[in-house]
């Protein structure tokens, strides 16, 4: 991979992260004590069934120990911005969605470096098995992570008619972001992609199927209205890029995992919009407002 594109993932994270922050609140915190069951639960299942159904993903397919490290990482990483933007497509309960990434995502520097590593012991062979340092994943998580989280919550705080204002911008500039980042991997990395590009958007799908299942499965049993549902839903398969991403790249130093990452992204943009908004007629919401 160019070496400036290296040098600008983690640059990309802190700033996704930074908006992610400024779109929370402390009552997003402090709505947990309204759901002290379900919120904990569907963030700890979520974490426990995504890195399940991503190492099986990779057993089932016989993918390249790059490519279900890469899945591996991406189930590890805490509820992404996104989860949000697919809630209100879908016409769901939007602040019980954010509520379940403002935990999330403030408990993922240390559950996604322990729930990564486990991933990798228990679902790559000996041979196959990527080590990951927690204490390094630990210190790039508290990096690009939650201190750009507490920024961005600090500047909602002491700014919040500024970022109401830039509100939708800021959030369209982080997906930009993103997405312009992903592009350029593939673009460098294009040889490789072309001749693997049957595999990768073959396990992108199936590993965003086997996301969407065990969020419907979970939300079965454990979500009682149809709103909450729609909301918590989306968490499953839109995991936190950026993260994955850094983690891939900083530590691991696997470009494999990066391209797959990126192929994984796309094929859920082109699913998850189209399934939001079928949801959202389905459920009898409007297709202008919440």
């Amino acid at each position: 991979m160019s070496p400036w594109i290296e040098s600008s993932i983690p640059l990309v994270a802190i700033f996704v992260m930074l908006i992610v922050g400024t779109d929370l609140r402390a009552a997003d915190f402090q709505r947990v004590r309204r759901y002290p069951v379900l919120v904990p639960g569907i963030v700890c299942g979520q974490w426990v069934l995504l890195i399940g159904a991503a190492g099986l993903a990779g057993r089932l397919l016989d993918l390249p120990p790059g490519i279900a490290g890469g899945a591996i990482l991406f189930a590890a990483a805490p509820v992404a911005a996104m989860s949000g933007f697919y809630t209100q497509l879908a016409g769901g309960h939007l602040a019980l969605a954010v509520t379940v990434a403002a935990v999330s995502n403030l408990l993922a520097p240390i559950v996604t470096p322990v729930a990564a590593s486990l991933g990798f012991w228990f679902f790559l062979d000996s041979e196959q098995a990527m080590e990951l340092p927690l204490l390094r994943v630990a210190l790039q998580s508290l990096v690009g992570l939650l201190l750009p989280l507490l920024a961005g919550m600090a500047l909602r705080h002491g700014a919040p008619q500024w970022v109401a204002r830039w509100r939708g911008s800021l959030q369209a500039a982080s997906m930009i972001a993103v997405a312009a980042l992903l592009a350029l991997v593939v673009a460098d990395q294009f040889a490789a992609t072309r001749a693997q590009f049957a595999l990768l958007s073959g396990a992108a799908m199936l590993l965003t199927l086997a996301m969407l299942a065990a969020g419907w499965l979970v939300l079965k049993l454990a979500a009682g209205s149809a709103d909450d549902r729609r909301g918590l839903f989306w968490g499953f398969p839109a995991r936190n890029v950026a993260v994955a991403t850094l983690v891939a790249t900083s530590v691991l130093g696997k470009i494999a995992a990066v391209t797959f990452i990126a192929v994984l992204f796309a094929t859920q943009v082109a699913l998850l919009m189209p399934l939001a908004l079928w949801l959202r007629r389905r459920g009898g919401h409007p297709s202008g407002g919440v």
